[in-house]
């Protein structure tokens, strides 16, 4: 059963502006691995954006009018980004040890919907568990603590507390390091209002592929 919708109220952030902030602070990230790694506070702000990304997923999962199509258009623009993504960390359109965060979010809403399609609760744990084995296997970003975090985010969506405890613990406890300073994500989300906002979802799916493409062109730019 898709879980309960509440959260509405006119003030507050919407999706959209949420992913603004994911995007800005991925950006921010991206820019510091490439570019700058040695200014580790770019990556503390960077560890910002995936939780956000990953509470949009799980919203988005509840929303949308169709799961296929969601996880589908997910899929297909992280096959479009993967050459740009391999071009921008790893100087080469081909590297099959780590794939993009578009895999990530496209099995997190193949994992939703399998947590959904049972009722059973041991079933549940092992469709669940084999999507994080998969998510390991084929080395996407985030791997199977990101895919964690999306599930979380979705089964506690209206239990701020209990949200905040189980993100914070998946970050500090069995993450780690710089990940820990994701937890300043949470603020943002407890402004989270339950409304969509008005910018277009190609926006949002075309920033990804798009800015990868000018960092790696500027990686090459520098190369030369």
């Amino acid at each position: 059963m898709i879980q309960n919708l509440q959260k509405q109220n006119r003030f507050g952030l919407t999706s959209a502006q949420l992913k603004w902030i994911g995007m800005l602070t991925m950006l921010i990230d991206h820019i510091g691995l490439i570019f700058f790694p040695q200014l580790w506070i770019l990556d503390v702000i960077g560890r910002i954006s995936f939780p956000v990304f990953a509470f949009t997923t799980a919203v988005g999962f509840m929303y949308t009018k169709s799961i296929f199509r969601y996880g589908l258009r997910l899929f297909a623009f992280g096959v479009l980004s993967e050459p740009f993504y391999d071009l921008a960390f790893f100087g080469t359109p081909v590297y099959i040890g780590r794939q993009n965060v578009l895999f990530t979010f496209a099995l997190g809403v193949l994992m939703l919907y399998l947590w959904l399609s049972f009722e059973n609760m041991v079933f549940r744990c092992f469709a669940v568990l084999m999507v994080l084995l998969a998510s390991e296997f084929f080395a996407v970003d985030y791997s199977s603590m990101g895919l964690l975090m999306i599930l979380l985010f979705y089964c506690f969506y209206n239990e701020n507390l209990k949200r905040d405890l189980v993100i914070g613990a998946v970050n500090v406890l069995l993450m780690g390091g710089r990940q820990i300073f994701a937890v300043f994500s949470l603020i943002p989300l407890h402004f989270y209002n339950g409304e969509k906002g008005k910018t277009g979802k190609a926006v949002f799916y075309l920033f990804y592929p798009l800015h990868l493409a000018v960092l790696a062109g500027i990686r090459w730019w520098i190369g030369q």
